[in-house]
């Protein structure tokens, strides 16, 4: 699987940009122009958007490995996306 720098760069943005951000949302956040919010969250949105939007879904989700592997986002117990080095309120 080949990583795309500007999917990366986006990733990185969303997730600087809404600290707490979790990847379900963030799939829609990144996809929003194909994929229509079926007002789901958390697990739910995540079985979704793995049963009808594999391939976006998986895509994101590899991206985000990477960007937590190489240190620029964490992943927190509760399962939401923060920058490293983030100051703010943790959700």
């Amino acid at each position: 699987m080949m990583l795309s720098e500007n999917l990366l760069q986006q990733i990185y943005d969303a997730v600087s940009n809404e600290p707490g951000i979790d990847t379900p949302e963030l799939c829609l956040e990144i996809n929003h122009a194909d994929i229509v919010d079926p007002d789901y969250r958390g697990e739910t949105l995540a079985s979704w958007l793995s049963e009808w939007h594999p391939e976006p879904w998986s895509l994101l989700c590899d991206h985000v490995d990477q960007l937590i592997e190489t240190g620029y986002i964490v992943f927190t117990d509760n399962g939401n996306l923060y920058p490293v080095g983030y100051q703010g309120d943790v959700i």
